[in-house]
């Protein structure tokens, strides 16, 4: 038996992102090199930990993909579930799921058959924290889990202790669903994230820091075989030596800026597939402090700044405006939310009745092209009603964490970027309360927000659901601590022969689903 979620089609034309005048073939009357057994792909960061339990991002996450098996996974490029391990998966009520393993399924390096215990342990040491024990980051992906049965050898049921809306797509489906060895976590303890056991069509051959990770098709795989041997992933965080690698091809796949995106435009043997994206992107205050404390300097600087202006600098104008932070056509889309346009004398207004004159903000930012351009843009409109900016740009160690802890109480303004999922849920679940100190920089404290929330994870009727996750963006947008900026396109290189493949929104790519076309 084969479970099946339908989604509304992700993948819609490009042309509504207006990307299509970017799609680019290869130069006529130049070689290109022939279809091969093995391909090389590039990640902006380091891969790290190819554990599921604390992976640091997609980058990891899209290895785990291949190393480990889950119940369900994505079938390619789409948002639609199906088998893998699970040879029947059933929910029988709204907190119970059965699941029977295909019997078989052997891990590597002789740790034996997959067993209904490695899916209790590989679910609970995410879902369950031990006592004493850090929680996993990734807990809230099994919100409400209370164990896993093991009723046979192959056979268990998932139990929650309230109904989770989000748990297929999000907890078994995903990386948090991914089944480890039992055996191999306990033999290995803290080696196991770079000697990763599991059940998958590609095993970890190698994992080195500042150079990247080699992926080799597994010997004991049971489903279907990869079109490729081997998969170098490597570490190239500039951007033009991306170019230059795709160009002389050393490298045959790439997500890429806009501007190496256009430089590429016309390379031999090189194509650019615009893809809508998945990412989130905005600029947050912070609601404690100084002048930020006032709503009406908020809401000021959210009338002073020009959002379209800020995406032609920071992405020459090519990507989609986000209005909120649900996008189409994710469940709770605010389809009406306030599309909000500079206005400079409301804006003056606005400070003037706050009482507050000759405030002075300083602007967190990565330091990378787009948002370094974005916060000069930034500067210059706020400076026009009064407000004077300070840009600080820093490289990915010190931003990231700049806002955790007692650290983040000194945050004034920022912009950043989060990876998204297909679920409402584990888009909101970043600004709750209790995310303060943590992922909710803005230090926004909501308990109407809270409740919205925490009501829509259990909300199994999709209408019901929605208008939850709509009233909860309403109360962020009450706050005017969110000044909402882009989803971001993925612009996608590749070798004119190669078919690479992702989930659509191209954050969490399927290195088993690539294969080998005609150019």
């Amino acid at each position: 038996m084969s479970l099946k979620i339908n989604r509304r089609d992700i993948l819609a034309g490009t042309a509504a992102f207006g990307l299509a005048g970017l799609a680019s073939a290869p130069e006529r009357g130049l070689a290109q090199d022939a279809p091969r057994r093995n391909i090389a792909v590039r990640v902006e960061r380091d891969p790290e930990v190819i554990d599921p339990i604390e992976r640091k991002g997609p980058h990891d996450g899209n290895i785990c993909r291949v190393v480990f098996q889950n119940l369900v996974r994505n079938k390619p490029n789409s948002a639609e579930l199906d088998n893998d391990a699970a040879e029947e998966i059933k929910q029988t009520s709204p907190t119970m799921v059965d699941f029977k393993l295909k019997p078989g399924q052997m891990f590597t390096d002789g740790f034996g058959e997959m067993s209904a215990e490695d899916v209790k342990f590989s679910f609970e040491r995410i879902g369950i924290a031990k006592e004493g024990a850090k929680p996993s980051t990734y807990r809230g992906d099994w919100t409400n889990l209370e164990r896993v049965e093991v009723t046979g050898q192959y056979t268990g049921r998932i139990v929650l202790s309230k109904p989770n809306a989000a748990l297929f797509q999000i907890a078994i489906g995903d990386i948090s669903g991914a089944i480890v060895s039992k055996k191999a976590v306990e033999a290995r303890g803290g080696e196991f994230s770079a000697k990763p056991v599991g059940s998958g069509p590609f095993v970890l051959a190698s994992l080195e820091r500042q150079r990247g990770a080699v992926l080799k098709a597994s010997p004991t795989y049971k489903g279907p075989k990869p079109a490729f041997d081997e998969i170098a992933v490597r570490f190239i965080p500039d951007n033009k030596a991306t170019e230059l690698a795709l160009r002389s091809g050393e490298l045959d796949f790439a997500v890429v800026p806009p501007p190496t995106a256009e430089a590429l435009k016309g390379a031999a043997g090189v194509t650019i597939s615009p893809q809508p994206g998945l990412q989130y992107i905005w600029l947050g205050l912070n609601v404690e402090k100084g002048p930020l404390a006032d709503l009406r300097v908020r809401q000021a600087i959210r009338l002073g700044l020009d959002v379209d202006q800020m995406l032609l600098a920071g992405y020459n104008g090519v990507v989609p405006r986000l209005n909120a932070l649900i996008p189409a056509p994710i469940l709770g889309n605010w389809k009406d939310a306030p599309l909000y346009k500079r206005n400079v004398e409301e804006a003056r207004k606005l400070l003037k009745e706050s009482g507050q004159s000759n405030i002075k903000l300083k602007l967190l930012v990565l330091n990378q092209p787009a948002f370094q351009n974005m916060a000069l843009v930034a500067r210059a409109l706020l400076q026009e009603i009064g407000i004077t900016v300070e840009v600080d740009a820093r490289d990915g160690g010190t931003f990231w964490t700049a806002g955790k802890g007692d650290a983040g109480k000194d945050i004034e303004m920022y912009m950043t970027v989060f990876n998204g999922k297909l679920d409402p849920n584990f888009l909101t679940q970043w600004f709750v309360t209790s995310q303060i100190g943590n992922w909710n920089w803005q230090r926004f404290a909501n308990p109407t927000f809270d409740m919205l929330v925490n009501e829509a994870a259990g909300e199994l009727d999709p209408v019901k659901r929605a208008a939850l996750i709509i009233a909860a963006q309403k109360e962020m947008d009450k706050s005017a601590a969110f000044v909402w900026l882009t989803n971001n396109a993925a612009l996608v290189a590749h070798r004119s022969w190669l078919k690479p493949a992702s989930i659509p929104g191209w954050l969490d790519w399927q290195y088993a689903n690539f294969a080998a076309g005609s150019a």
